[in-house]
């Protein structure tokens, strides 16, 4: 399976744990949608956020309750300017075991644009 270089550099910067580097993979108008945003921010009142500010929010709180965030990849299908990746994530949070997680990413450049998050 070859994964290009932007889903590595996205794995390295999600496993690093930098809520500033992971506000830094999107471009400013970006949207990420996953039901982990609903559960840490419930004050948004919805699962996707809007902008680098927001998700740069969301990733403080992901970092402050989860750690050891390692993503196990599977599979990596792309096309174009999107990228399908599906792994098991690893961390403090998986007690019972890894979690299942299948991301969407529609990248413009270097940069984010959408991400939309499935977890098993």
């Amino acid at each position: 399976m070859a994964v290009s270089k932007r889903v590595l550099r996205w794995q390295a910067v999600w496993e690093g744990a930098d809520a500033g580097k992971v506000a830094a993979l999107y471009a400013a108008d970006a949207t990420h949608a996953s039901a982990g945003v609903k559960a840490r921010l419930p004050e948004l009142g919805s699962a996707e956020l809007r902008a680098t500010d927001q998700i740069r929010l969301y990733a403080e709180k992901s970092f402050a309750l989860v750690k050891n965030i390692r993503f196990e990849i599977l599979d990596v299908t792309s096309h174009g300017a999107r990228d399908v990746v599906e792994y098991l994530r690893h961390s403090s949070i998986d007690i019972s075991g890894p979690k299942h997680v299948v991301e969407i990413l529609e990248w413009e450049g270097d940069r984010l644009i959408a991400v939309r998050v499935f977890h098993f």
